[in-house]
């Protein structure tokens, strides 16, 4: 199967696909369809800072088949280099419209990453909202990145897609070394996405949401996570601004 192509913003040297939800949801499906085990990653400011500092986890996120905008912060930094996003595509807000795709197509899920039990409590709201979901395992993300055990338990459950929510970069690393074993069409990164399934976190409603306030609802929730905020977000403005100022010095150095 070809794919088709898809246009690309170059934002801190990583390629963010731009797509709205219905064309991001269009692009898994080929995915799905695809030979192979395919990646699709959400990348926001605090996973861009990460690949701005570890040329390892920069180099697995490139090597990705499809890289998305996960945060307002991703969409206002594609327009300070001159690209554009049609929209930030919040995981949470790819869920609902994959689940309702899965049910209609017949696709299976399995859930792996957070703390022990939090993708089985995913697992039983999930299903309770969506009838007819398949959801064929659940798993935490404690466990040993090289143990191929979960590997094998992922492949005899034979999910369509696998979410993978384990945080950056530790879910993009993984997902990077095993997925040659994986027998999975497709792989979605999460991060702390089971938490609003298992609706132990809340939203803000839509209009907020994109916005861009959604961190700040975030950060009151979760207030442990203020460094990625408080600091995450002014440390990927600067990277943004030095990269402008950058764009805008070649030029002159052609001449």
């Amino acid at each position: 199967m070809t794919l088709a192509k898809t246009r690309h913003v170059a934002i801190l040297g990583t390629p963010v696909a731009a797509l709205n939800l219905t064309s991001l949801v269009t692009r898994l499906e080929e995915l799905i369809a695809a030979p192979g085990c395919a990646a699709a990653y959400a990348v926001n400011a605090h996973a861009l800072n990460l690949a701005c500092r570890h040329p390892e986890y920069s180099r697995a996120l490139t090597r990705g088949d499809l890289i998305y905008a996960d945060g307002f912060s991703v969409v206002l930094a594609a327009r300070g280099l001159g690209g554009h996003l049609p929209e930030k595509l919040t995981t949470t807000d790819v869920w609902p419209r994959l689940c309702e795709l899965a049910i209609k197509r017949g696709y299976r899920f399995f859930l792996l990453g957070g703390e022990p039990g939090l993708a089985e409590r995913a697992r039983t709201r999930a299903l309770a909202r969506y009838p007819g979901l398949q959801i064929v395992g659940a798993h935490h993300g404690y466990f040993d990145p090289g143990d191929a055990e979960i590997v094998s338990r992922i492949n005899a459950a034979a999910p369509d897609i696998l979410w993978v929510g384990m945080g950056d970069p530790r879910q993009v690393l993984w997902t990077d070394a095993w997925r040659r074993r994986l027998e999975v069409p497709l792989v979605v990164t999460c991060g702390g996405m089971f938490k609003i399934v298992a609706q132990e976190l809340a939203r803000l409603p839509h209009k907020w949401r994109q916005r861009g306030f959604e961190w700040v609802y975030r950060l009151w929730q979760e207030p442990q996570t203020w460094k990625r905020y408080c600091l995450g977000l002014p440390a990927f403005g600067l990277r943004v601004l030095a990269a402008r100022w950058e764009q805008r010095r070649k030029p002159s150095r052609k001449g």
